[in-house]
């Protein structure tokens, strides 16, 4: 399903707590008597506030109306939340590079660029070229082609990001929020689907399993 990034006064989106796309209640906070600066948005799905900071009033003749807002809680960015399966030092630089993606997107892709490496390395290959590995896992049957295809965006995003290049500054706002979506998604594939149907193997009776196995054995010393 598409992540919709969590938005001022939006009613709907993925909540930063729970993940989950769900409706939002807003709520302005108030102080004593006085109202703040700050809102709460309520997940209807997890009961969970997330709460938010005016960054920006529109004026009229009778009241300020809060116009924008920044994410203050939880401080995870409004990136997709990390698979579960995503391996702990990917998932460390997937969080923080979420947590200033709105402020450096450069930075962010640089980021995730690094944690694409490590995942890489978990998933087999040697990380010293997103390129090649990513191309080897292609090969491999582990990820579908098409990703060869955005992993070299991916590559090139993270090049620049560390050493300026022909990018425009705009560009990395559009292309590292991407880069999230395709890490989340090699997690699925690479880590979690694998994992899935190995659980759901080892649930068949025993005696198929074994000739499934010899029948696979014996396929591969046929075609040697």
């Amino acid at each position: 399903m598409k992540f919709t990034l969590p938005e001022f006064r939006k009613g709907r989106f993925n909540c930063p707590l729970c993940g989950t796309y769900s409706h939002m209640t807003w709520n302005q906070l108030n102080n004593a008597s006085a109202c703040t600066n700050y809102y709460e948005s309520l997940c209807s799905y997890c009961d969970g506030n997330s709460l938010w900071r005016v960054t920006e009033y529109n004026k009229d003749s009778l009241r300020k109306v809060a116009k924008n807002a920044e994410l203050l809680f939880p401080d995870n960015g409004i990136a997709a939340l990390p698979e579960d399966d995503m391996p702990h030092d990917v998932k460390i630089d997937y969080i923080e590079a979420a947590r200033i993606f709105s402020k450096s997107p450069r930075g962010a892709a640089a980021l995730l660029r690094l944690a694409l490496q490590k995942l890489c390395k978990h998933l087999g290959e040697d990380g010293s070229n997103i390129n090649d590995d990513i191309r080897s896992l292609a090969a491999k049957n582990i990820l579908p082609p098409m990703v060869v295809k955005v992993a070299d965006t991916v590559r090139i995003t993270g090049n620049n990001a560390v050493h300026p290049g022909t990018m425009k500054d705009e560009d990395f706002d559009f292309v590292a929020s991407k880069m999230f979506d395709l890490i989340n998604f090699i997690v699925k594939k690479g880590i979690s689907e694998p994992k899935e149907l190995n659980a759901l193997y080892e649930l068949t009776p025993e005696g198929p399993r074994k000739s499934a196995e010899d029948k696979d054995a014996k396929s591969k010393v046929n075609n040697l």
